[in-house]
């Protein structure tokens, strides 16, 4: 027997809003911990959230006429008003950047909430409820995500919760039930319209199986479709004549990224997958260990370890599949994994908010792994299963440290690079995804690549003045090679015909082998070292300054005989 009945109680009942103050103070206090220590509210992964933390700026600042965004509906708005009121409350006041990392470690403390009442409604059992939420909260991409400034948590926290009502609701379900796990459920994919994909066939796979009268199904499914519809047309309505407003079919289909450069089929992404799945448990950053060909502790440890648990749960579900509970939690989760595996082969399969959602099975999945403990070695299990989830929490704060203080370092380094080189006169020829890029964004001022504005140096606005290696890869990926060498080289020719200093931040000396690893999947090898050998063939470099922080920046001139 896996769930709880009436008569196979393991812990004294009550003890909820304690638990859950304990869960959702206790949780905020350290993410927020973790935060200040970090000082890192990028996370040293992605910058997103600098250009994500501009546009909600508007709607701190000026709410009534801020655009909306098909793809992130809910999220600017809500945001907007939680950092308004993070102003009045004078903590990173004026700061949208670094107060994204408060909220979302408020709402990450919600999500464990959630766990709890999931595993506890399952279980009965308060301390395996605890030590499930603990556990979520110290995986690496839960944890992650929650101390940086990206915006999947609001989005994650209420999917969760959606995802938990249904593993409980659906294995009896009602017309009252549907309706309120299909609304719950609306307002994650409308905070983040992806979130919809991989969830709403493990919901109908789920509504499916725990419907037992035939008849009832079909009615069951449509109605979870209808009031999902029925949410799309509320959020058109009350936003009808705002900046950017959409009607409910816009809503329910934005199209986000479908068609982008990140979007199809390939096979090294299987790799990324694989990647993506154990950074979800475990973060790379101190247990990779280099020279050691095909081998390093943090992918192997990572993947034993979730074997393990899958190894432990799925058999007690299996034995219990004559519990519509079980069946529900099994298609809740389940299908949302086998689902988002094959969404995320489609996209970014290594990114962390493209996992989080796929691997919350691995939550639910510990929660049977803590019963089966505790049934075999009673409180002695649990305390093991406990402190090894304690480690996993230390292990993966420690991670983090080779990123702290990355946020006060490229401030420095920025500082530095506009006494090198003055802003007014200089181009600057950077990966589209380099953190001088970014971070030069954030304090000079965001612009667009490409020199077509450009005009006689000096030229004082915009003061960020660039060009993008891959930044036509990522806008015409349908263009052909020789298409983006001619492009790139004919931007850097223009920059130096109208009298710029173009300096080249890292790319001049960067290997080929570590070039594919920071574009990722955006261009294939071939792309890359056609770009690359662009830069060798048909220019000549001196090195202008080396920083400790941003790397070597080379400036270039035509190579002799151009």
């Amino acid at each position: 027997m896996v769930f709880v009945t009436s008569s196979t109680r393991s812990s004294p009942q009550g003890g909820y809003a304690a638990d859950l103050a304990l869960l959702a103070i206790g949780g905020s206090a350290l993410l927020i911990a973790i935060i200040l220590w970090f000082d890192n509210a990028q996370g040293g992964l992605t910058g997103n959230g600098v250009f994500k933390s501009l546009e909600l700026k508007a709607w701190v600042v000026d709410p009534a006429s801020a655009p909306l965004y098909p793809a992130n509906y809910l999220f600017y708005p809500v945001y907007g008003a939680l950092c308004r009121v993070l102003d009045l409350l004078g903590v990173f006041a004026g700061d949208p950047r670094r107060q994204i990392t408060i909220l979302n470690a408020v709402s990450c403390s919600l999500c464990l909430c959630a766990v709890y009442l999931l595993v506890r409604a399952l279980t009965g059992d308060r301390l395996v409820a605890l030590l499930a939420a603990l556990f979520h909260i110290s995986s690496s991409f839960v944890m992650f995500l929650a101390i940086v400034n990206e915006d999947i948590l609001p989005s994650y926290t209420l999917l969760f919760a959606s995802m938990a009502l249904g593993a409980v609701w659906f294995a009896r379900p009602t017309t009252a039930r549907v309706v309120a796990v299909a609304a719950l459920f609306s307002l994650a994919w409308l905070f983040e319209w992806r979130l919809m994909f991989p969830t709403l066939p493990a919901m109908l796979v789920a509504l499916w199986l725990g419907e037992k009268h035939p008849a009832l199904r079909v009615g069951r499914s449509a109605l979870f479709l209808a009031t999902m519809a029925a949410m799309a047309s509320v959020a058109a309505l009350a936003s009808h004549g705002h900046n950017g407003a959409v009607g409910p079919l816009d809503l329910l289909w934005t199209g986000k990224a479908v068609n982008s450069v990140w979007a199809g089929f390939t096979w090294p992404k299987v790799g990324y997958l694989w990647d993506g799945m154990v950074a979800y448990l475990l973060g790379a950053g101190v247990a990779a260990i280099p020279g050691i060909p095909g081998w390093d502790i943090w992918r192997y440890t990572a993947t034993v370890w979730m074997l393990a648990i899958a190894a432990v749960a799925v058999p007690m579900l299996w034995r219990a599949r004559h519990d519509s509970r079980a069946v529900a939690l099994a298609a809740v989760f389940g299908v949302t994994f086998v689902a988002g595996s094959v969404f995320n082969l489609y996209s970014q399969p290594q990114d962390p908010q493209m996992q989080i959602n796929v691997m919350a099975w691995l939550t639910p999945a510990w929660a049977l792994v803590l019963v089966a403990a505790q049934r075999r070695w009673g409180a002695r299990g649990l305390a093991a299963l406990g402190a090894l989830t304690i480690t996993l929490l230390a292990y993966n704060v420690w991670s983090l440290a080779p990123l702290r203080g990355l946020d006060g370092k490229w401030q420095q380094a920025v500082e530095r690079l506009e006494k090198e080189s003055d802003p007014a006169r200089t181009v600057f020829v950077l990966h589209d995804f380099d953190w001088s890029m970014i971070y030069a964004s954030l304090h000079w001022g965001t612009a667009e690549p490409g020199v077509e504005a450009l005009g006689p140096a000096p030229q004082a606005l915009p003061k960020f003045k660039w060009i993008g290696f891959t930044g036509q890869v990522l806008r015409h990926p349908e263009w052909t090679t020789e298409a983006h060498v001619a492009d790139l080289r004919r931007q850097i020719d223009r920059a130096l015909e109208l009298g710029y200093d173009v300096l080249v931040a890292r790319l001049w000396s960067m290997e080929q082998k570590q070039l594919e690893t920071e574009t990722g999947m955006v261009a294939d090898s071939a792309r890359l070292a056609a770009l690359h050998r662009l830069l060798r063939t048909d220019y000549a470099a001196t090195l202008a300054f080396d920083d400790p922080v941003a790397g070597p920046f080379h400036r270039l001139r035509r190579a002799p005989g151009r």
